[in-house]
């Protein structure tokens, strides 16, 4: 069976995303606003972890990678056009939207948003090459042992 095809798939900022880390901050927000007539230590607290969770998801958000993410049908390559050490790995799969870890010493921590919105033509390609098995190629005759 032959591999997954090759795919070069858009990475970028997503505004989905934005949208929805805003959404949830400001649901945090409004449970503080709700318990505000009873502050105390508890609801300090709180607060502080909603001001980082914020500051966490903008700096996600702004660090996020440019560029294209690509399969050459043998090896994976990073949105800046480095070759990466495995595939990536699918942490979180809405169909429509994906969140991708990038493996290899160069990318830890590296995290993508993907969006079928973003090229619909290539989505399907690259969900097939996301979760593909790598092909493994035939021994060669010498390979073989012969007892």
């Amino acid at each position: 069976m032959p591999g997954a095809p090759s795919v070069r798939f858009p990475v970028g900022r997503s505004h989905f995303l934005a949208r929805l880390l805003l959404l949830v901050w400001l649901a945090g927000f409004l449970a503080l606003a709700w318990a505000w007539p009873q502050p105390g230590w508890r609801w300090g607290l709180a607060a502080a972890v909603l001001l980082l969770g914020a500051a966490g998801g903008a700096q996600f958000w702004i660090r996020m990678p440019m560029g294209a993410l690509s399969w050459d049908g043998r090896v994976w390559r990073s949105p800046n056009a480095q070759e990466l050490d495995g595939a990536p790995i699918v942490r979180l799969n809405c169909q429509r939207w994906m969140l991708v870890q990038l493996q290899g010493a160069d990318h830890a921590g590296d995290w993508l948003w993907l969006e079928a919105a973003t090229d619909r033509l290539h989505w399907a390609d690259l969900r097939r090459a996301l979760y593909a098995r790598p092909v493994v190629p035939d021994p060669q005759p010498s390979e073989l042992i012969h007892e």
